[in-house]
C-alpha cells in the first residue's frame, strides 16, 4: 500500500492509495526540529507503506534536501531522503505534487498543465507530457517570486513586488487595509465583498487584476493547455472573481490564448498529498 504525505507548518496530511485521509496537527512541535523530524518519521512509517511521495512547501531539490522553507523552518537544510532511510520515497515541491496530481486524477489529455495555488502563499507546479516539471535542481515554477510591480509591496520572501505580495491571503489583507485603514483577516474581507462592502470590493477587483498579470505572464512563458487554480483563498473567493478564463483570454495573445482553458480544483485541502500519491503510484518518474 503506496501513500503521499504533505508537510506543511501547521498540519501533516495523509493520503492513502486506498482512498483513507489522515490529518495530524503539529504546529506545536514545527519549531522543535528533532522533534519535527521525529513526528514526520513516525507518520511516514505508519502503516508499513511500500512507497512514499512526500509533498513539502519550499524550496526542495532533486535529491530531496529542502534548502529553504519559509513557513517550516524547521526544515531548512535537511535531507528528507536521509532521515526516511529504509523506505523507497519520493520528495517534490508541495505545489509541483499538487500539479501532477491534478494531471494524474483529472487532467490526463493535457500536454502542459499549469497549477496556481493561492492561500497563505502563492505557488505554482507545472507537468508537461506527464511528468512533473522541476527544472536543473528542482526548484522551477517559483513563480510567486517573480517580479510584477518594481520598487512594489514587501513579499515573505523579503524582495519587493514579487505575485505572492498581492496574490495571497496576506497581500489581500494589505490591500485591504490600504484602502480602508482596518486590519482584518482574508475571510473577513471575502465576507464583507459577498455582503457588498465597497473596499472589500476594491480590495478583490485589486487583488484579480494582480492575478490576471501574473498568470497572462505564466501562459505567455510557457503555452499550457490547461490552466488549474486552487488554494483555500480561491475556493473561498472563486465567486467574487467573475470569469476568469475571459478575462485572462483577453489579456493573452490570440495563439496562446486559444491553446487554454481555465479549470478551478476540485481536491481541496488534500490536494497536495493526492499529488503526492501520483507520484509514489508512478515507477518512472
Amino acid at each position: 500500500m503506496r501513500k503521499g504525505v504533505d508537510i506543511g507548518g501547521s498540519f501533516i496530511k495523509v493520503y492513502w492509495e486506498d482512498g483513507r485521509r489522515e490529518k495530524h496537527y503539529i504546529r506545536d512541535i514545527s519549531k522543535d526540529r528533532e522533534l519535527f523530524l521525529q513526528r514526520i518519521r513516525e507518520i511516514v512509517f505508519e502503516g508499513y507503506p511500500s512507497s512514499v511521495g512526500i509533498a513539502v512547501a519550499g524550496f526542495t531539490s532533486l535529491e530531496g534536501v529542502v534548502y529553504k522553507s519559509p513557513n517550516i523552518p524547521a526544515l531548512n537544510g535537511v535531507n528528507l531522503k536521509d532521515i526516511l532511510k529504509g523506505i523507497n520515497v519520493k520528495v517534490i515541491n508541495d505545489v509541483s505534487a499538487g500539479a501532477f496530481g491534478e494531471w494524474f486524477y483529472d487532467h490526463r489529455e493535457s500536454r502542459v498543465l499549469l497549477f496556481v495555488a493561492v492561500g497563505t502563499g502563492l505557488g505554482a507546479g507545472l507537468v508537461v507530457n506527464g511528468k512533473p516539471f522541476l527544472g536543473a535542481c528542482g526548484s522551477a515554477l517559483e513563480l510567486g517570486h517573480h517580479t510584477i510591480l518594481l520598487g512594489g509591496e514587501r513579499c515573505s520572501c523579503g524582495r519587493l513586488g514579487c505575485w505572492e505580495a498581492y496574490c495571497s491571503s496576506y497581500g489581500l489583507e494589505r490591500i485591504y487595509k490600504n484602502l480602508s485603514g482596518e486590519d482584518l483577516k482574508d475571510y473577513q474581507i471575502i465576507q464583507r465583498a459577498k455582503e457588498r462592502e465597497t473596499y472589500a470590493l476594491e480590495a478583490v477587483a485589486s487583488f484579480k487584476r494582480f492575478l490576471l498579470v501574473g498568470l497572462m505572464n505564466a501562459v505567455h512563458i510557457l503555452n499550457p493547455d490547461r490552466v488549474v487554480l486552487g488554494g483555500g483563498l480561491i475556493d473561498a473567493m472563486k465567486d467574487l472573481l467573475g470569469n476568469l478564463e475571459a478575462d485572462l483570454k483577453a489579456l493573452c495573445e490570440s495563439l496562446p490564448a486559444e491553446c487554454f482553458s481555465l479549470n478551478f480544483s476540485s481536491c481541496a485541502e488534500y490536494c497536495m498529498a493526492r499529488g503526492a500519491l501520483a507520484l509514489a503510484l508512478m515507477d518512472d518518474i
